[in-house]
């Protein structure tokens, strides 16, 4: 077989062969004699089903205990062969995804040990926790103390074995343990010899004992206790001079008590159902950053007022999904960021408080994000004349849309997010066209789409707003049956008066292909003077708060016809792009 692998550079060869799988890499060896070493170019090794097993082979799980067992020798075997066979002079990374335990512990230990050999510095050991009947491997540190390069560390459902003359992974800068039993003698060894550790999570682990975190050099903390039922109560104590973020989080009612001596910690994020008792705040006075999620009992005296009072540098703060038993009151100098999305409001633990007051006094504020359940009826105090980035969600069933007139009031306001119903646009554009200082407008629409309604309101906004560059518009439409291109072959409808000397950038997503969306970026398209590019897609995620989006199908099924093209194509200038996804 005449071959021209050879006159392809090593990192092309690379690159062609880690699109193939391993099972399918290894026979490329019996194809050419010029190939039979060249598969040892593969450096990242990763044995998972796809990697070992054709589709077509592979059982369905859960499967009979004999049929499993039977599955992991074959797996085990076949990982065997490809490292005996394997003579490539380095590997920077080892991953297996696929439940073994400890009647592989051989040849695990034959792949980590030559991967360690070879220079590997990432080492990813995910053995699948959805089976039964098996015995967790035991993962034995000190057969990996000599020099190695290992930066990354991942251990997912088997044991640790407290190492009793442990001194490897010098270099480890991250470390995760998954779904495994933890005390503070297995623990504290790490962190005395992990010497350069910055990255620690424990996700799923359970506590057998309390816990001390000690380690100068971390940086990122993160405790996942979203499914872990029961286990003994414990205490955390974190001991790190310079930890800077830390995540906690759990589905249930926490079991761990945090304490803090990490002076220099400046993010915090806590999801759980209570927080009261759990965390001392007096302990966090360099906190910057905050994010409270799905907090039941977050009440104003025991949490709120403590958080503003003990963290004093406080600028960013999200309350999601969050519920309170009264008023709200924010008061801070330095607050730069607050976000309050679907918390919702009791009068007691049983009973929702529909009215409530939402009163905000913040200087220096710059970003504001409000997005309330469909039953709230809030009424809004804002203090924020520094007030520049704003997301609104005016709630698509929602009847009460008067707070929103506060914010127009804040005459700085450059950046603006609102989502909205057709219902309320009568009502919004009043208060829209008196953001005179927009420079980033984007309005998401849901409902039912109405050939008589036509955009030209948009025009409006972008007339009363002559600093607007950027503008995008997201429609939602709640009865795709109808079609969007009813009424096409009529006269375009004119707007002259339309003109614009700033606007450079214009999205259209959704269902767009209508023709009143189409007379719109025809008027765009002929009196933005400046307008580089304007973009139609399917795409329609929507944005609904604390950096967090929608995930809506694209269903909008007019753009393979080209009517888009054929009805603007004629009116885009040289200066400006149309495209269309």
């Amino acid at each position: 077989m005449m071959s021209e692998l050879p006159d392809l550079p090593d990192c092309v060869i690379s690159h062609i062969f880690s699109k193939l799988s391993l099972k399918s890499l290894v026979k490329t060896s019996a194809l050419s004699k010029q190939w039979y070493h060249e598969w040892g170019l593969r450096k990242d090794l990763n044995f998972d089903l796809h990697n070992m097993f054709d589709y077509n082979t592979i059982p369905k799980f859960p499967i009979t205990l004999t049929l499993f067992q039977e599955l992991q020798s074959l797996f085990a075997t076949r990982l065997d062969n490809f490292m005996q066979k394997y003579h490539g002079d380095m590997i920077r990374s080892i991953r297996i995804n696929f439940p073994l335990d400890a009647h592989h512990t051989h040849v695990i230990n034959g792949l980590i040990h030559k991967g360690v050999v070879k220079g590997a510095n990432r080492i990813e050991l995910l053995f699948a926790h959805h089976t039964r009947h098996i015995q967790p491997y035991k993962f034995v540190f000190p057969f990996l103390s000599c020099t190695n390069s290992v930066t990354y560390l991942h251990l997912r459902n088997c044991h640790i074995a407290a190492p009793m003359e442990f001194s490897g992974f010098k270099n480890l800068t991250t470390l995760v343990l998954q779904l495994l039993p933890l005390d503070q003698n297995i623990l504290q060894p790490l962190f005395f010899n992990c010497i350069y550790l910055q990255n620690l999570t424990l996700n799923q682990c359970t506590f057998r004992s309390d816990l001390t975190i000690t380690s100068p050099t971390l940086l990122h903390f993160n405790i996942n206790c979203r499914h872990v039922i029961g286990g003994m109560k414990t205490n955390i104590h974190i001991i790190a001079s310079n930890l800077l973020s830390m995540k906690y989080s759990s589905y249930f009612c926490p079991r761990h008590t945090l304490n803090f001596n990490s002076p220099m910690l400046s993010k915090f994020s806590y999801s759980c159902h209570r927080i009261s008792n759990f965390v001392d705040f007096s302990g966090l006075k360099n906190m910057k950053t905050i994010v409270l999620d799905r907090l039941l009992d977050c009440l104003q005296t025991d949490v709120i007022t403590h958080l503003f009072s003990k963290c004093l540098l406080l600028e960013h703060v999200t309350f999601n999904n969050c519920k309170f038993t009264c008023d709200l009151k924010i008061r801070s100098a330095t607050l730069l960021h607050l976000s309050i999305v679907n918390c919702l409001y009791y009068k007691n633990l049983r009973c929702y408080d529909f009215s409530h007051k939402l009163d905000i006094d913040a200087l220096n504020l710059s970003s504001f994000e409000y997005r309330s359940h469909t039953v709230m009826r809030p009424v809004i105090s804002l203090a924020a004349p520094k007030l520049f980035k704003v997301f609104w969600d005016a709630g698509f069933r929602k009847r009460n849309v008067s707070n929103f007139a506060k914010i127009a009031r804040l005459h700085l306001v450059q950046n603006l997010t609102m989502n909205m119903s057709f219902s309320q646009i009568p009502k919004l554009t009043k208060d829209l066209v008196r953001f005179q200082n927009l420079k980033q407008l984007k309005l998401f629409i849901v409902g039912a789409y109405n050939p008589k309604m036509d955009y030209f309101w948009i025009l409006d906004i972008a007339m009363a707003s002559q600093h607007l560059q950027k503008l995008s518009l997201t429609i939602r439409n709640g009865h795709t049956e109808r079609s969007h291109m009813v009424g096409s072959g009529r006269q375009r409808r004119e707007y002259a008066k339309f003109c614009h000397n700033e606007l450079k950038y214009v999205e259209l997503h959704g269902c767009v292909c209508s023709i009143n969306v189409i007379e719109l970026a025809s008027h765009l398209l002929r009196s933005a003077t400046l307008l580089k590019q304007i973009t139609f897609s399917s795409r329609r995620n929507f944005y609904i708060g604390a950096g967090r989006w929608s995930k809506d199908p694209d269903d909008c099924c007019w753009f393979q016809h080209d009517l888009i093209h054929q009805h603007l194509k004629h009116e885009v200038n040289q200066q400006c792009h149309l495209i269309i996804f």
